[in-house]
């Protein structure tokens, strides 16, 4: 997965008192995140603890296991995270899999400061925007950059998702029949087809989706915002089936 804050590191929520007025220390870098009530924190954890001793598959200057990569990053957080980015969108899923272990700390106190956010969305946003960040126009402010725009893009996401208008008379045309024109030119597959179908044409909300398609909340935002991509591609295409078929395409026309 690599279909996205100021220095991280898997650090705990709190710093560990000391008992003399020297600086609180804090935990390494390499070791667990906070405890969390979210199984995926858990989860996480758990993985983390075999993938630290990993070799990076790809050439990396700041460390020869992905543990010594996370500890390296309080270091020159740019630096580090630059490679681990471009690493992740070259299609190294563990270059992006330190970003998130690295970044497990600033999630959960994100998630226990704003009781719209989920730690589960927040790693599942973080995922993608790793895939999708603009490292030659962004190379500062890495670590922010990418944790400010994961909360930013579950808090859009978390609302409902706006039905399509409806058709203009005197024919009576709904998404499922532009939705039903895409399924018979093969531009999608049927099950996204299906998921989208319930967001634009029947209105439920990503959650409700879900639960009717026995997916996460975040499958199916995902799966909509993939297919509508896809037919925008191919919008001259629908057009002009549509037109054969006397229909109207409201939804795909921007």
């Amino acid at each position: 997965m690599c279909p996205a804050s100021a220095p991280a590191s898997a650090l705990t929520a709190a710093a560990i008192p000391a008992p003399t007025p020297t600086p609180t220390p804090t935990v390494p870098a390499g070791r667990r995140a906070a405890a969390s009530a979210s199984p995926v924190i858990a989860r996480l954890n758990a993985e983390w603890e075999v993938l630290r001793r990993q070799t990076p598959a790809w050439p990396s200057v700041w460390g020869a296991s992905l543990g010594e990569i996370l500890d390296a990053i309080p270091q020159d957080p740019d630096a580090v995270l630059s490679e681990l980015v471009a690493a992740c969108q070259a299609g190294h899923d563990g270059a992006g899999r330190v970003v998130v272990q690295a970044f497990l700390g600033k999630i959960i106190l994100s998630a226990r400061s704003d009781g719209r956010l989920s730690v589960d969305n927040l790693v599942a946003a973080l995922w993608l925007r790793l895939a999708v960040y603009p490292l030659a126009r962004r190379p500062r402010r890495i670590a922010a950059n990418l944790v400010l725009d994961a909360r930013k893009d579950v808090l859009a996401e978390d609302r409902a998702l706006a039905p399509l208008p409806p058709p203009a008379p005197p024919e009576p045309l709904g998404a499922h029949a532009v939705l039903e024109a895409a399924c018979r030119l093969g531009l999608a597959p049927p099950a996204n087809l299906d998921v989208v179908a319930s967001v634009y044409a029947d209105g439920l909300t990503s959650a409700s989706a879900a639960a009717r398609h026995r997916l996460s909340a975040e499958a199916v935002r995902w799966r909509c915002a993939d297919t509508v991509r896809r037919l925008r591609s191919h919008k001259v295409l629908l057009a002009d089936v549509c037109a054969e078929t006397r229909l109207h395409v409201p939804a795909l026309a921007a």
